[in-house]
């Protein structure tokens, strides 16, 4: 028989927390998703948040039309939290929290049920993601200034420590760094350097018993991509490397680096949509292959993600991957399998060590000015990659290599229901109005007085969290809390994204003509933060000769046309992913014309199925691109015949 190596211990036959990425609807819909998976195999929940939840917006928010419940499940009390997990035990269940700017408040929200369930604090396991570094530079659903999101931020970590102890308060997350175009290294460096900006600011307020716990309880959020020996030298050099700094920096020893993965969707592709199943699978081994590096959960998406949000099919495929490799392949059964390898510890030694240099320079740059420094390394690195696919020097099968459709699976379903889907936002509108009318607003008023005074009060280093729980007992929402917030501070925030040095390679299109440069506004509609795309047009419109202007992000239809027109622009150029496109259209077009500006042109990008491209051209859209083009060359081509026909 073979040297089956070190046992991985008591829990061989469930090395990781098997969870899928779910939520949708309103909170009985996505109670139910959850509880079909449960019965599927799933162990611990991630729950995804629609954007207005993400953004701090009530679904009566003008600037939520369209995206309530649409791409995550929305919450807004915690009576909506209670329904949530409605016939599913809070201390038995491990929950993770995809939520960031309004991390306190749901956290609260979910605290107060733990209560009225008679659940103590401390029998709560999950986890808050917490962290707004990468919200800045790569995801998008900042609200607050950086010196109010770190206060937030550092102040839930201290208040879980010490009233919630199983909990983790913080992913700090590498994964978002990946799908913005980071290497090995820089993921690693980005997400320890800001655990290191953390943990700095943290420390004088602690004890040393303290400040020692809240160490320990560090946890992180990483990704796996598809080179399969450097992310396994990648997920080595984590679980090394942080080991060292927890030792060297702060006199912590024995830190187990604990770490939650989603695999790379940056790699997914709308073409031959079915290799994606292949891709996800290899994806899913460099983070469980070996029981010395494995993560603690481990999620999947689904196959045709550049397509549409996973159905129920996609969601119990994506848990039968991670069943196969839990049971059937025997990797649980061995224990480090690379030791001793000469390639895989050369790597992963190289790779440490460029990491621990990117987390000491961000440390040593401070917050605000790392924000800026993430950013900009960021579309450097994204557009370099974007190169190396154009260039076939990174090969995509279905993309730039073996082209043509698979056709072994039907495309997903298309909600061409746009009636009910407006039938169900109007439902949770209703349904937000009735909770105000009915609660205690005298008691949501103090609440609130009490959250703007902890604010406002710099030196009050526990109020916020306290005061954020006391107003989720009263019954606010998550739109009035962020409005507290919001009023005491500086206003909504949006940082800089443009590098204006970058350069995307050699474009195979026309320069704009010298006589009349064209102009193009870049916007994101609705409010979804995800900005690689505008990112890649901008610079690519702006080597082709055009004038480009930002239109804004998180805008409503409203705001980009009054920038188009304040402007003077040839084309407006909207990107919405979020599944609220033709609503966005319809109002846009309705603006320009009512306005006297028809001979704008609109384009639009995104994750837009076919039967919706067809009817957005119906509309009067001038070009509608998603992930199947990928030519950048060519979009802008385009987008330079359109601004000249129609002139």
């Amino acid at each position: 028989m073979p040297d089956r190596g070190k046992k991985a211990g008591p829990k061989a036959r469930e090395p990781w927390i098997i969870r899928t990425y779910a939520g949708f609807g309103d909170a009985r819909q996505a109670n139910e998703r959850f509880l079909a998976n449960l019965k599927q195999g799933q162990r611990g929940l991630s729950i995804a948040f629609d954007l207005p939840t993400q953004n701090g917006y009530d679904p009566d928010a003008p600037v939520a039309r369209g995206e309530v419940g649409e791409a995550g499940v929305s919450i807004c009390h915690w009576n909506d939290m209670e329904r949530l997990f409605e016939g599913i035990p809070l201390q038995s269940i491990n929950t993770s929290m995809t939520i960031n700017a309004t991390a306190p408040f749901i956290l609260a929200l979910y605290l107060v049920v733990a209560e009225k369930h008679g659940v103590p604090w401390t029998e709560l396991r999950g986890t808050t993601q917490n962290d707004l570094l990468k919200e800045f530079v790569a995801r998008g659903t900042s609200i607050f200034h950086p010196e109010l999101s770190f206060r937030l931020s550092t102040e839930l970590i201290r208040f879980t420590v010490e009233r919630v102890p199983n909990w983790n308060p913080i992913n700090c997350c590498g994964y978002h760094y990946m799908e913005s175009g980071a290497g090995p290294a820089e993921e690693i460096g980005y997400a320890f350097g800001n655990a290191l900006l953390i943990l700095d600011a943290i420390r004088p307020k602690l004890d040393a018993a303290a400040f020692k716990q809240t160490v320990r309880r560090i946890s992180f959020f990483i990704n796996s991509g598809i080179e399969l020996v450097p992310e396994i030298c990648k997920i080595r050099a984590y679980f090394k490397l942080w080991r060292e700094l927890c030792s060297t920096e702060y006199g912590v020893d024995n830190v187990a680096f604990r770490a939650g993965c989603q695999v790379r969707s940056l790699t997914l592709t709308e073409p031959q949509p079915e290799v994606n199943i292949i891709r996800i699978a290899y994806e899913a081994l460099p983070v469980v292959i070996s029981a010395d590096a494995r993560v603690n959960a481990l999620q999947l998406p689904g196959f045709r993600e550049a397509l549409a949000l996973p159905d129920q099919s996609e969601q119990t495929l994506s848990l039968r991957t991670q069943q196969v490799l839990m049971h059937e392949t025997g990797l649980a059964g061995y224990g480090d399998i690379f030791e001793g390898s000469k390639v895989i510890e050369k790597l992963t030694a190289e790779t440490a060590a460029r990491a621990r240099e990117i987390a000491i320079r961000l440390r040593e740059a401070g917050y605000s000015r790392a924000i800026s420094i993430v950013s900009g390394e960021l579309t450097r690195q994204l557009a370099e990659r974007y190169r190396k696919v154009e260039s076939g020097e990174i090969v995509q099968i279905g993309v730039n290599a073996f082209t043509g459709e698979v056709g072994l699976t039907p495309p997903p379903k298309e909600n061409t229901d746009h009636a009910a889907d407006a039938l169900k936002e109007k439902e949770r509108i209703e349904s937000i109005k009735k909770w105000r009318a009915a609660r205690d607003q005298t008691a949501v008023s103090k609440a609130r007085e009490a959250l703007e005074r902890a604010a406002a009060n710099n030196n009050n280093d526990r109020g916020l969290v306290e005061a954020t729980i006391e107003l989720a007992r009263a019954g606010g929402t998550v739109g009035e809390w962020t409005d507290s917030l919001v009023r005491v501070s500086r206003g909504r925030y949006t940082p800089p994204i443009l590098e204006t040095s970058v350069s995307v390679g050699a474009l195979k299109v026309p320069v704009a003509g010298s006589t009349r440069k064209i102009r193009i506004a870049l916007g994101k509609a609705g409010l979804d933060g995800h900005i690689n795309a505008i990112k890649l047009l901008a610079h690519a419109c702006m080597q082709a000769g055009m004038e480009v202007v930002l239109a804004g992000f998180k805008q409503t239809p409203e705001q980009m046309v009054a920038t188009a027109l304040e402007e003077d622009v040839d084309v407006l150029a909207i990107s919405s992913l979020a599944g609220a496109h033709m609503s966005i259209a319809r109002e846009t077009i309705d603006l320009l014309k009512s306005r006297g500006a028809s001979d704008v042109s609109l384009v639009m990008g995104g994750i837009i199925p076919d039967a919706d491209r067809k009817a957005l051209l119906g509309l009067g859209v001038k070009a509608v691109f998603t992930p199947k083009d990928s030519n950048l060359g060519e979009i802008v081509g385009r987008i330079i015949t359109i601004a000249g026909r129609e002139k």
